[in-house]
């Protein structure tokens, strides 16, 4: 194991806090999304290389970590979000011992694959045989009372509040018992500080999460969260329901799924792996057309839905669709 600290604490970790304690630089939420990815890379560090001083950072940790990210199936966004995230602490750090190469010096240097983020990504939903095929895995899962067990049961609720509210993992997981009480008095969830770059929104509960949400308050206690278990971290809980579903969802794809999320660009042909994201753009998509079926055009349908998930622009909202142009728009 890494050295620890009496309070539990490697230390590499305890420079990792002291460091971003200590700036001002750029604005609240930015410090914020590059302290969350910088937290996840020092733990790598901690566990994989029991790495003690950061100012031994070097770019072999960040080869190890790229490649770890990647058989995640993280997008390719979100790994060069977390290697910015990771050179902004990196330049903080007093007496760095090793100068980071960038992204171009990593290709070059280490033939690692850093894939340019394309401006259309294609489908991402989940068909609904797919949805229910992990739903019916997670029981069965959770019902062995094996390992795994307990996550399994997490991992179903957490996917019916992503797919039937439109809720980020995080979201989800992140959910107390007080928002939940709040949410069944008025029917409209409360999401908080836990939102994507802190915007707080108010999501209609489904019929599907008001069951989720009864059944989760009499297992929670007071002051309590519905899937953060004691000790442990919301980003930790994320981890562990994120890896469940990375090490299951080839098991539970369809053929329909596979082509619907198949995609060109540039004459390269891409796949996009399920992922809790995917269960946003379902819900996205059926909201849409419930809201066109009540008579409304495609765009007031979208400026709808696009409160509900939390963004600003309907542009968006058409991304999440797998339309390419203005004129899908006016036609869908």
């Amino acid at each position: 194991m890494a050295e620890k600290t009496a309070k539990g604490k490697s230390s590499i970790m305890q420079q990792f806090e002291k460091t971003f304690r200590h700036t001002r630089s750029n604005s609240f939420g930015t410090r914020g999304r590059y302290k969350s990815s910088c937290r996840k890379f020092i733990e790598f560090l901690n566990e994989k290389f029991k790495l003690k001083n950061l100012k031994n950072l070097h770019d072999k940790h960040l080869v190890s970590y790229i490649e770890y990210r990647q058989d995640e199936g993280v997008a390719a966004k979100t790994l060069k979000n977390d290697l910015a995230a990771i050179r902004f602490m990196h330049d903080m750090l007093p007496e760095a011992k090793y100068t980071l190469s960038d992204n171009d010096g990593l290709k070059q240097n280490y033939s690692v694959s850093l894939d340019k983020t394309p401006a259309i990504k294609g489908d991402r939903s989940w068909t609904n045989e797919e949805y229910q095929n992990m739903q019916k895995l997670t029981l069965e899962v959770y019902r062995d009372n094996g390992t795994g067990a307990r996550t399994a049961k997490d991992v179903h609720s957490v996917m019916t509040l992503c797919r039937t509210m439109g809720l980020r993992v995080t979201e989800a997981v992140a959910m107390t018992r007080s928002q939940a009480e709040q949410a069944l008095r008025t029917g409209v969830y409360q999401v908080k500080n836990e939102a994507k770059n802190g915007k707080w929104r108010q999501v209609p509960v489904s019929m599907a999460a008001r069951n989720v949400l009864e059944k989760k308050l009499r297992e929670t206690p007071r002051g309590g969260r519905f899937f953060v278990r004691e000790n442990e971290k919301t980003h930790r809980a994320v981890n562990r329901i994120e890896k469940f579903l990375y090490n299951n969802r080839k098991k539970i794809e369809t053929q329909e799924g596979v082509e619907l999320r198949t995609w060109q660009k540039d004459g390269v042909t891409h796949i996009n792996e399920l992922t809790f994201h995917g269960l946003r753009y379902a819900y996205v998509q059926d909201r849409v057309q419930q809201e066109i079926g009540k008579g409304f055009t495609a765009e007031q349908a979208a400026q709808q839905v696009t409160k509900e998930v939390g963004h600003e622009r309907t542009d968006v909202i058409y991304v999440y669709l797998a339309k390419k142009n203005k004129k899908d728009k006016k036609n869908k």
